[in-house]
C-alpha cells in the first residue's frame, strides 16, 4: 500500500518508500489531506424587516450578491419575506462585505416561488448597494414609493 495519496501528491519516485525517507513524506502528505477540496465558507445570518411606501411587504424576497466591484466574492444569499420580515435561510446566509440588495416584493396573493411575478409585484426589483459585517446582523431596508405607485429604481 502507498502512503501517497492518490492525485494529490504527482512526482515523487519509489525511492520515498524506504523509511529513512517516509517523515518527509508524511510530512508533504499532512500538508496535503485537504487536496482537491475547497473549504466551506463562513456565512452569516441576515435579518430584518423590509417595508415599502412605509408599510410592511407582505411577500416577496431579498437577494443578496457579492458586490464583485467593489472586490467582494462569494455565495449568492436568498431571504423569503412573510409579513415584512426576513431571515436567510440556515448555511446559506452572506459572507458578509460590500453587496448589491435587490428586493422583490408582493401583494402575497400568487406564490413567492417567482418573486419576479408583474401580476402581484408592488414595484420593480429595487436594489441598493451595503456592506455587511462579516458577523450575524440586522439590516432594515425601506423600498421609497407611494401606495398604488410604482418604485423607482436607485441608480
Amino acid at each position: 500500500m502507498s502512503l501517497l495519496h492518490k492525485g494529490c501528491a504527482t512526482g515523487l519516485s519509489a525511492k520515498l518508500r524506504t523509511p529513512a525517507s517516509l517523515f518527509p513524506a508524511a510530512l508533504l502528505l499532512a500538508g496535503m489531506s485537504g487536496c482537491g477540496t475547497s473549504p466551506t465558507p463562513t456565512v452569516y445570518e441576515v435579518s430584518g424587516s423590509v417595508t415599502y411606501a412605509g408599510k410592511p411587504i407582505p411577500a416577496g424576497r431579498v437577494v443578496f450578491e457579492p458586490d464583485t466591484e467593489r472586490g467582494a466574492s462569494g455565495m449568492v444569499s436568498i431571504a423569503d419575506i412573510s409579513n415584512g420580515h426576513y431571515v436567510t435561510r440556515p448555511s446559506r446566509g452572506f459572507g458578509g462585505g460590500p453587496c448589491r440588495v435587490t428586493i422583490y416584493g408582493s401583494d402575497g396573493s400568487l406564490p413567492a416561488d417567482n418573486p419576479a411575478d408583474h401580476d402581484s409585484a408592488l414595484f420593480p426589483p429595487w436594489q441598493t448597494t451595503v456592506d455587511l459585517p462579516q458577523a450575524s446582523c440586522q439590516r432594515d431596508f425601506a423600498v421609497p414609493g407611494e401606495p398604488g405607485s410604482q418604485a423607482t429604481r436607485p441608480r
